[in-house]
């Protein structure tokens, strides 16, 4: 077995992870993890799947493009395999949450990303929330981060201040166990 990267980009529609998921069923794919969202009327999803050894990149490629146009499922498809190898594997991490929220302008997600990438502070998830087309609505996003050992907190900390001062938004840093605790819901 190999395993495979392959990733959905399309208009979505009722039945369209049906559509995937049994046509990779059908090529006796088994999917191993799947991250999926939809944002405004896009479809977007991320498969990390076990291939049978007899099933090329190519060729599960080509199938996956011909089920889902007789399918009549619009979406672009890309596929690799996976090597295993990532950023960080060889360096020790700490998970943090970095909220952001305030007036939505252009130039927010680059100017933090902007201090993450100074930090090499690697971005492992993201969520962004942007009312659009209001000149006063309200932005919240949230980043997942994985902090190399090596980056002193306080300083990074200093420097998302200062450039959520110039953005005109507040900003927040806590490691993930301490936010997970403070916004996990009880039971009433």
């Amino acid at each position: 077995m190999n395993k495979v990267v392959v990733s959905f980009l399309g208009r979505d529609c009722p039945g369209i992870v049906h559509a995937v998921a049994s046509l990779m069923n059908e090529l006796d794919c088994n999917i191993d993890e799947v991250s999926q969202t939809i944002l405004h009327s896009e479809f977007a999803a991320i498969v990390i799947a076990d291939v049978p050894d007899s099933l090329t990149v190519e060729t599960l490629h080509a199938k996956l493009e011909a089920g889902l146009a007789e399918r009549k499922v619009d979406l672009n498809v890309t596929t690799r395999l996976l090597d295993g190898s990532g950023w960080g594997d060889a360096i020790t991490t700490e998970p943090f949450v970095v909220t952001v929220d305030g007036p939505d302008r252009p130039g927010l997600i680059a100017g933090i990303t902007g201090v993450f990438a100074r930090h090499n502070v690697n971005i492992e998830n993201l969520k962004a929330l942007m009312p659009g087309g209001d000149k006063d609505g309200h932005a919240l996003i949230v980043y997942e981060v994985a902090l190399p050992a090596s980056v002193d907190p306080a300083l990074l900390r200093a420097e998302l201040r200062e450039e959520a001062d110039r953005l005109a938004v507040r900003v927040s840093m806590q490691h993930r166990d301490i936010f997970e605790a403070v916004h996990r819901v009880q039971p009433v």
